[in-house]
């Protein structure tokens, strides 16, 4: 559980009502844990090597960077884009602006590490994707001024299926992977982030102006999919970081399962402050009715671990404000998370404003869940102020239970959208699942 482990989505794929999801238009390195078996044998396999779609292959190097631009903007729907290993340098202007339909991007061979696509922090993306069904595998992209990848509506319609696989985002001058509704109104719908790292190094964070980063920034998206994900790192020396996943300005349906989040100022969020940005999206459905400005609506956080163990962390102005943070959600599902810290946080777990109404169950936390400013929950089967030794190793990130954990067994069976079969590593739940993302295994 100090690494990130992959696999399908499972269960629900979103807490409240069910609807049809979005599809109407309007104006690492893989760090998984590896295989393992499901209670019936079934092979759990985290993150499977990338298999690139059939497609016109353009076959990539180094020395064409300053051509990629024209490539891209040239490029067939369904063009596969192959980079060879080395450092592209991108610095000089070349962002990749993806306007063509079904554009694949990856690294060849099996590691994100060897092809690095590298802004200098010359340009403000390095990646921007406002065409559906966009992949970007198998590759790093760093030190872009805003973001390395940036997904937006388009100009004639949603952006929906973009998916990012086993990339690492490194070292970005804002927000990692950014994900916004464009100026003419479309969005940026049904997207999966997966089996990828998003780290901010001590080097990096020099080059943030005003704490304005996170790993993960989503606005008015719906039916977002991140999993099997390492993000560290975000925080700052003075200001208040982003999290490192964060859906808002009525974002929706997002399903946030199987991170590993170290060293982050916050954690997850869904929703942030009474009124958000001040913008917000309108679904026809009206899923929450009565209910004033929303900053999240349903959706899932199951299975992640957050950990805080940097003394700098502690020690910066902020330090560290929250594991998992709700402020006006309606309906979400928040399980089996273990949320550790070494130093007191602000809180561990918070669920903030009146429009936030969750369920929050099973989940094993160090320090407190906080009720604040009228929010509602439902709690059952949490074990808060659990002792750190209770884990195997929290500083150096392991927080899988030891033998005899008080919180082995202390959790509620769960039934329906809020149950959880398996644990963050693939392990079966027993029929008395342990709190937290991890299910206590005894050893031979």
């Amino acid at each position: 559980m100090d690494s990130t482990s992959s696999g399908s989505s499972e269960g629900a794929t979103s807490g409240g009502t069910a609807t049809a999801g979005p599809g109407t238009d309007s104006a690492s390195t893989s760090t998984a844990t590896g295989g393992g078996t499901t209670g019936g044998g079934e092979t759990f396999e985290p993150c499977p090597p990338f298999e690139p779609p059939a497609g016109p292959v353009v076959d990539v190097s180094p020395e064409m960077a300053d051509e990629l631009p024209g490539l891209v903007a040239s490029a067939a729907p369904g063009t596969v884009f192959a980079f060879a290993p080395g450092t592209y340098d991108l610095s000089g202007a070349n962002l990749l602006h993806v306007t063509t339909p079904g554009l694949v991007f990856y690294g060849t061979g099996d590691d994100p590490e060897a092809v690095v696509l590298d802004a200098g922090y010359g340009i403000g993306e390095i990646f921007l994707v406002e065409a559906p069904n966009t992949t970007i595998a198998n590759l790093t992209a760093q030190r872009a001024f805003y973001h390395p990848i940036h997904v937006t509506g388009g100009t004639d319609g949603n952006t929906t299926g973009t998916r990012i696989y086993r990339v690492r985002v490194v070292d970005p001058g804002q927000q990692g992977i950014k994900i916004n509704a464009s100026s003419a109104g479309y969005f940026s719908d049904e997207g999966e982030i997966a089996c990828s790292e998003i780290r901010m190094t001590d080097a990096g964070r020099g080059f943030v102006t005003d704490c304005y980063t996170g790993g993960i920034d989503a606005h008015s998206a719906w039916g977002w999919t991140v999993r099997d994900n390492y993000i560290e790192g975000f925080w700052c020396d003075q200001g208040l970081s982003e999290h490192g996943v964060h859906f808002w300005v009525t974002s929706r349906d997002t399903v946030v399962e199987r991170n590993v989040i170290v060293d982050c100022a916050r954690g997850i969020g869904f929703g942030l402050g009474a009124m958000g940005n001040g913008k917000t999206r309108v679904y026809p459905d009206d899923p929450c009715p009565g209910a004033g400005y929303l900053g999240h609506i349903d959706g899932i956080v199951r299975n992640n671990v957050i950990v805080g163990k940097r003394p700098e962390l502690f020690a910066s102005a902020s330090g560290m404000d929250s594991g998992v943070a709700l402020e006006q959600a309606c309906g979400p599902i928040v399980v089996h998370n273990t949320v550790v810290a070494l130093e007191p946080p602000f809180v561990s777990m918070e669920y903030r404003f009146e429009n936030t109404s969750a369920v929050i169950r099973n989940n094993l936390v160090t320090h407190d869940i906080v009720a604040r400013d009228g929010g509602q929950a439902t709690l059952s089967g949490n074990v808060e102020q659990a002792p750190l030794s209770e884990f195997v190793d929290p500083a150096s990130g392991d927080v899988h239970l030891v033998a005899g954990a008080a919180a082995v067994d202390a959790g509620d069976v769960l039934a329906g959208e809020e149950a959880v079969e398996r644990d963050i590593d693939g392990d079966p739940r027993d029929a008395l699942p342990d709190p937290g993302a991890d299910e206590f295994v005894p050893g031979p």
